[in-house]
Order: C-alpha cells, then structure tokens, then sequence
C-alpha cells in the first residue's frame, strides 16, 4: 500500500526535482504508521481520552478540570508534531532559535522581535485608556482603535498584519511568541494545515 500511494502522491507539484524517494518513503510510511494520531491531530477530545485508569481518577483539584489533558498525552501529540516538522523541513531549519523572538519568521520575513514590541506598545495604551472597573466593553474596543491608529503609521503593515492573532481582547491577553520559527500568523496560515493526516493515503 505505501509503495503504491508514495507514487500517486509523488505526481503532485508539491514534491521537489532532485527528490530522495527512501527519504519520502519512509515519511510517508511513518504517517501510515501513526495514522490514528495524525487523523486526530486537531481532535483534543481523542487525546483526553487516551487518559490511562490513574489518570481518569485523580483527585479533584482547582486547577484541573475534567477537560484536562495530562503532560503525558500532550507530549506525545507535540512529538508527533515535531517529528513531522522534521520531515517537512529539516530540523536544523525551525529548531535554531525555537525559543527566542529575536529572529524573522522563516515563511514571510517579518521581525518578530518588533512585532513583539508594536503588540507591548498596543497594551499599554490600551491599559492607560480603559479600566475594567469604570468601563464597558464599547469602551474597551474604542480604546484599542484607538491605540492601533496611534500606531498606525508607526509600523509596516507586515508587521501589524502579524500582530493581529496577538491584539489585546476584551478580559484577555495573549503573549507573543514565534511557533518553532515561524511567527502565530504564519504558523496558523501556512505551517500547521500542513500537519497530520495527508487524506492522499487513503
């Protein structure tokens, strides 16, 4: 079966000239192989019932709910991830740097450092203009359009396209951080549909 859909899927475009056919083929196989996972991939559900017996009665605690994923069956997931990058770009390309925003992302260039900071400064503008306790919602997005046409002309419309995932929201913050080299944006566009199940293996 593997040998007979390596070839089907090797006819599309997507494949590079030069290609080293053990490399794909042994890819592909691994895929075949964690078929169920990858399937799976965007499904938490499936993953918090793989829940093992300690693991379904553990003691009550505020900090988990029932919806709880233990550590244990999230790192499975992410290795099936991060083998996955491997294959489809090299470790060497998104590891260097994994953790550090000092760098452009690999798919559109952007500095994610100065996304970092454009976002920083979109906060406590925001912050310095609304407060929780003396203003509604209304009050809290003319605060944020406020803060944005401030620094409108400020940055690139590259940087300020990347920085959208990560704009304050009402009652909530997301920090910035690049995904394995890639900014959020990239990484939700381009980087992660790639990921799991190739539906050509069927």
């Amino acid at each position: 079966m593997a040998k007979t859909m390596l070839g089907y899927i090797m006819i599309g475009p997507k494949i590079p000239l030069g290609i080293n056919w053990a490399y794909y083929n042994e890819y592909f196989q691994w895929m075949l192989n964690h078929g169920t996972e990858l399937k799976n991939i965007d499904n938490m559900n499936w993953w918090r019932a793989q829940k093992n017996e300690r693991e379904r009665n553990l003691p009550s605690h505020p900090n988990r709910s029932p919806r709880h994923i233990p550590a244990r069956i999230l790192n499975i997931r992410e290795d099936l991830m991060l083998t996955q990058l491997n294959y489809l770009f090299g470790e060497h390309e998104w590891k260097e740097g994994r953790y550090s925003n000092d760098r452009h992302c690999r798919h559109c260039g952007v500095y994610m450092k100065e996304v970092s900071e454009y976002i920083r400064k979109i906060v406590t503008t925001v912050d310095d203009l609304f407060s929780f306790q003396d203003n509604d919602k209304e009050d809290f997005e003319s605060a944020l359009q406020q803060a944005l046409d401030f620094y409108d002309d400020k940055y690139s419309e590259l940087v300020k396209e990347k920085a959208r995932l990560n704009l304050p929201e009402y009652g909530q913050r997301t920090m910035f951080g690049n995904k394995y080299g890639w900014c959020p944006v990239c990484w939700e566009d381009v980087i992660y549909p790639k990921l799991g199940w190739d539906d050509r293996l069927e």
